[in-house]
């Protein structure tokens, strides 16, 4: 029941970058205990109604807060990120805190021990508020889960929408100021797909740039992890710092960029408002002295064999066929029927999917010889409600196509990383709901990408959030 006696601590990062709130713990403006503190009372207000957090450990991250706190008082100083809270994906293990897949099945074993994305988060100084809902083992564009809970995208407080997945609540929490920032995994969209539907940025990074092991392997050769924040500036401090490199990217003035728009299958079955949006963000870039050139590639349609070829195999090989089949029905039915369809691929099938995919990296990577980026929406629709988008629901089929735009990424070796566009409709007669820009550069472009991002977020201004204070 909603109260109007709840008092809702303000998000920390309102009007200020991470970089802006680091530099505040060094300058002693406020401890890192202080800043956990109000997330953790965020979090404990406002999750009962957006169920982005499966799990939280107050204790465990005060006591890591204020461990910080005596690095800085000792003038240890661990680089832009230490001691900003951050959510972690219910795939990734991290120590000391349970791993259930987004399933009721137990599967930590298979995940793993805590891995080298989590361990490197820690030795930068960030402190670990919990972890994050998912799809069941990342296997769903949507963000529905029958069995863990489907978390609540915050941009309508009076109807259950998608929230996009599979990372789902990390897209949640962050959108909803209930972390920083998020760390989410991309096999077919699902860091791009959330950050789309739920109006914050999502950065797919390169296969290999971001180590997978602690992370379930839905795909080893498609998973990629990735960060989910608030705005474009923060996702480059996020990957920069991660990286532990000066980014040598130049900033990038659109006015030289050559953009290839997509076409179909990109632009098959939009809605009209994400139709909209991308029409006027090519001529905003072409006003802007953009090169915008029509773009089809065929190959994209060869998601439709791949993907499920490749991930169906993977995800029965991390099972072991033995205990997939025990365990199987047990599953959500849609991740379940989804990796059933591993066990019709035979062995001969699967390694010319696997030759393909090296082809077709090949043949795609030639387009970023012409362009500097392919762009198109990031998906084809704003999110759906939750219960027309179940099995049987009106709207189940086209919810499936979440990641219609989103898996040809992964199939081609490419990264990509989702912008919010929505603001550019002026739409007053209804709730104008989050739309995404996908920008997709080439193998190992990634800091292009992300400067291609930015350059567009200083055109257009940094992303609005959903106003939380109307589901109380």
């Amino acid at each position: 029941m909603k109260s109007s006696k709840i008092n809702l601590p303000s998000d920390p990062l309102t009007g200020i970058s991470i970089r802006e709130l680091g530099n505040k713990f060094r300058n002693g403006l406020v401890s890192c205990k202080e800043i956990t503190s109000i997330y953790y009372k965020r979090i404990e207000i406002l999750n009962p109604y957006l169920n982005a957090y499966i799990y939280t450990d107050e204790n465990q991250g005060l006591t890591w807060a204020d461990g910080i706190d005596k690095l800085f008082s000792c003038g240890v100083d661990l680089g832009p990120l230490m001691g900003i809270p951050v959510a972690i994906k219910d795939i990734c293990s991290v120590n000391e805190m349970p791993t259930t897949n987004g399933s009721q099945i137990s599967s930590d074993d298979i995940t793993g021990p805590e891995g080298n994305l989590v361990k490197k988060l820690k030795s930068l100084g960030c402190v670990i508020l919990g972890k994050t809902h998912t799809v069941e083992f990342a296997l769903g564009a949507t963000g529905l889960n029958k069995y863990k809970g489907t978390p609540t995208n915050p941009w309508d407080e009076k109807i259950h929408r998608m929230p996009g997945g599979s990372s789902s609540g990390s897209a949640v929490a962050v959108a909803s100021g209930l972390a920083p920032f998020a760390i989410g995994t991309d096999t077919g969209g699902s860091v791009r797909i959330p950050a789309s539907l739920n109006g914050i940025v999502g950065l797919k990074t390169t296969k290999n740039r971001w180590p997978t092991n602690g992370i379930f392997p839905l795909s080893p050769t498609l998973d990629t992890p990735g960060p989910l924040a608030r705005n474009v500036k923060d996702t480059k401090l996020i990957f920069d710092t991660y990286n532990d490199t000066t980014n040598d990217q130049k900033p990038i003035k659109l006015d030289n960029i050559i953009f290839g728009k997509l076409k179909e299958p990109f632009t098959s079955n939009l809605d009209p408002e994400v139709a909209e949006a991308y029409e006027i963000i090519c001529d905003k870039l072409e006003n802007l002295g953009a090169t915008i050139e029509d773009v089809i590639i065929p190959e994209a349609n060869e998601k439709a064999t791949l993907f499920p070829t490749i991930v169906g195999s993977e995800i029965i090989s991390a099972f072991g066929i033995d205990r997939f089949n025990k365990n199987v029905e047990k599953m959500d039915p849609v991740t379940g029927n989804r990796a059933k369809l591993g066990l019709k691929v035979s062995s001969f099938e699967y390694i010319k999917a696997k030759i393909r995919v090296s082809k077709l990296e090949n043949i795609i990577g030639k387009y970023f010889t012409k362009y500097d980026a392919l762009i198109s929406p990031t998906t084809v629709m704003q999110a759906l409600e939750v219960d027309k988008s179940t099995i049987g629901g009106e709207l189940h089929e086209r919810s499936l196509l979440a990641s219609a735009n989103t898996q040809p990424v992964n199939i081609f070796g490419l990264c990509g990383i989702s912008f919010p566009i929505h603001n550019l409709l002026n739409n007053k007669n209804s709730k104008t709901l989050p739309i995404g820009l996908q920008i997709i550069c080439g193998k190992n472009e990634d800091e292009k990408a992300v400067e291609i991002a930015l350059a567009l977020e200083n055109y257009l201004g940094e992303p609005q959030l959903p106003d939380v204070s109307k589901f109380l």
